[in-house]
């Protein structure tokens, strides 16, 4: 499959899966019913406790086949699995799941079931869009792996180092990692590319993205300030708060305050 067609297939699924997820969100604040979603998933943590793949893909299907269904969309499990049947063949041939492989994509799951369950449809749409396009990251990053030479261009090391942080930015994110297992360059050259096209370094661009995201979930969702700033990265709510407060002028709390006023 070409870099363009699987590109537009992975926006697709992250469009389609979004709509989905916030459908069945509200479904969920509805009903209260999760049964069938909170079932599959766990058939999923235990297919990666076995290190099952086979087990693992299959879950992995039933899960997001079973949030279609629950958004009760017309149409939209039948145009899904369109989708889906198309690019999970590319995800097959192209990445096999490592160690940290496993426990991202659980946790990302984990979240999903948990924010839909929340009735929260902005912070679902949120979750499910972040999963495909998190996927897509790893993707694009094994198939560069998998090259004649292991090398990449400079054009080439940004572009994956961009698209993994932007979608990993609720995991540990270091510039080493990232140059040598992302991007495939030095950490130093890495950190020079940032700096021409952003105007700072690694750390202070991951900040940035941190405090944009977190700015994002505190005014379009009803997350929690200690669920919002666990969703960018930060275990440490106080230091979550300063580097908020640094970057936006408030605390997350006054903060999300002040657009609630506004709007």
């Amino acid at each position: 499959m070409p870099d363009s067609r699987f590109h537009t297939l992975s926006n697709l699924r992250a469009m389609m899966e979004g709509f989905g997820a916030s459908h069945a969100a509200r479904r969920a604040g509805e009903s209260g019913s999760m049964g069938e979603l909170r079932a599959v998933l766990e058939e999923l943590v235990g297919a990666v406790r076995r290190r099952d793949s086979r087990g693992y893909r299959e879950a992995d299907t039933k899960l997001h086949e079973a949030i279609m269904r629950m958004a009760d969309v017309p149409g939209l499990p039948g145009a899904w699995k369109a989708v889906w049947d198309e690019i999970v063949v590319f995800y097959r041939q192209r990445h096999d799941l490592s160690v940290t492989d496993w426990r991202i994509c659980v946790t990302e799951h984990e979240y999903l079931v948990e924010v839909i369950g929340l009735g929260d449809s902005a912070a679902a749409e949120e979750a499910a869009r972040n999963h495909a396009e998190a996927t897509y990251a790893r993707v694009m990053s094994a198939r560069h792996k998998d090259g004649a030479d292991g090398s990449a261009s400079a054009g080439t090391s940004l572009h994956l180092a961009e698209i993994h942080m932007a979608s990993h930015l609720q995991h540990p994110l270091r510039l080493g990692y990232i140059a040598s297992k992302v991007a495939f360059t030095s950490a130093g050259n890495l950190s020079r590319l940032f700096r021409r096209r952003h105007g700072a370094g690694f750390k202070a661009h991951l900040q940035r993205l941190r405090m944009e995201k977190a700015a994002e979930l505190l005014a379009g969702t009803r997350l929690p300030v200690a669920t919002v700033a666990r969703r960018v990265g930060y275990l440490d709510g106080s230091l979550f708060a300063r580097h908020f407060a640094r970057h936006h002028g408030l605390r997350p709390r006054d903060w999300r305050t002040a657009k609630k006023a506004e709007g």
